[in-house]
């Protein structure tokens, strides 16, 4: 099939030649309605070709303005949705700031979802941050095209000059403004140029409550080379919220580095870290063997009773080392509550069946009641 060009060749307004612009949103658009056969846009075509100006005039003049109108008017009030949406086509590819209005007025009130999809794609061309506003309301449009075309047109601003029109976005309450916030961040984040500080706001959102916004975040640190993306998840790990640390955890699981382990061992002891993050950090230690004196760590846990022999103990269970359910067991039935708590808690880290067993037991002998209430919970925590 065949649509006629809209092309505006040697816009007055933009001063340029200007190359035909794919109507392909559109035209998905208008087969949708099923009116693809016989479209003519000639006249909306017509009405978009600039007067002659004389040589040397003021390329943004009269005949310009006149061009421009008549397109607005078509976009306003023609009759038909085909030559609305054609109208839209051609003031984006006019790339005049003056058009934005009444292009946004199409995107959140006309009939025709053909005309709103053209529209946004037109804000999305223009490149002005006043666009940003009507195309975050148009990511809930009714209609699927349109959603589309303005998280398309979205994509046209993830350039460092328009970040701090983003920045607001990070922040909102409206989870899709977030998310297209984070892609913006998270593409301008990539350049070796970019800031420590962009990137620690593309990090605030690894804790997202929306998965989308998490998700994308993840993606984006996930992409950076290691020397810049350590440092970047080691400070999460030490500064940032719950979300954050757990985020942070869970991509040091693919990325092991030896700056990760203290702030890791850190977290797996803190018992006033929350659960999911403390998993996810345990995880993360497990690939961090490379960067620990295991055998000195077993030494440790067989050796006098004391801190460091319970912590040493722990940290086996949390590497999976195959010495630490024999001294978990051992410490489950120890005279001293703080070594049997200990015991329980490394139990907790190694999380496999026989651990299970052993804190079954030990919490089923127990008889302080308090004791036992804690070997309690801690078994809750492990189904």
């Amino acid at each position: 099939m065949f649509l006629p060009s809209t092309s505006l060749h040697a816009s007055p307004i933009a001063g340029t030649t200007r190359a035909a612009w794919p109507l392909g949103p559109l035209l998905i658009a208008v087969a949708r309605l099923g009116v693809i056969a016989a479209i003519t846009f000639t006249p909306v075509a017509a009405i978009a070709q600039p007067e002659p100006t004389n040589a040397g005039a003021d390329e943004v003049g009269p005949a310009s303005a006149e061009g421009l109108n008549r397109l607005v008017e078509a976009l306003q009030t023609g009759g038909s949705f085909r030559v609305r949406a054609t109208a839209a086509v051609a003031l984006g590819r006019l790339g005049d700031p003056r058009a934005l209005p009444v292009l946004a007025d199409a995107l959140r009130g006309d009939e025709s979802y053909a005309v709103r999809a053209a529209a946004a794609a037109a804000l999305g061309r223009l490149g002005n941050i006043e666009a940003l506003q009507p195309l975050f309301l148009a990511l809930h449009d009714t209609d699927a095209y349109v959603r589309g075309e303005a998280t398309e047109a979205l994509s046209r601003f993830r350039t460092p000059a328009h970040l701090f029109a983003f920045r607001d976005a990070l922040t909102a309450d409206d989870p899709l403004q977030r998310l297209a916030a984070v892609n913006a961040y998270g593409e301008a984040m990539r350049e070796p140029s970019s800031s420590v500080g962009l990137a620690h706001r593309v990090l605030d959102a690894l804790g997202d409550d929306d998965e989308a916004v998490a998700a994308a975040a993840t993606q984006a640190v996930s992409t950076l080379p290691h020397d810049r993306a350590i440092p970047l998840l080691v400070s999460g790990l030490e500064s940032g919220g719950s979300g954050v640390r757990a985020g942070c955890a869970r991509l040091l699981e693919k990325r092991a580095d030896a700056s990760a382990v203290a702030p890791l061992v850190a977290i797996v002891f803190d018992t006033d870290q929350p659960e999911d993050v403390r998993i996810a950090a345990r995880g993360a230690l497990r690939q961090h063997g490379e960067y620990l004196d295991i055998q000195r760590v077993a030494a440790d846990a067989a050796g006098p009773a004391g801190p460091e022999r319970l912590k040493a103990m722990r940290l086996l269970a949390v590497l999976g080392d195959a010495r630490a359910i024999g001294l978990i067991e051992k410490a489950l039935v120890d005279s001293d509550p703080v070594v049997r708590t200990a015991g329980a808690r490394a139990a907790v880290d190694v999380g496999d069946a026989r651990a299970k067993t052993a804190l079954l037991t030990a919490s089923a002998k127990e008889t302080d009641p308090r004791q036992k209430r804690q070997l309690e919970l801690l078994l809750k925590s492990m189904r």
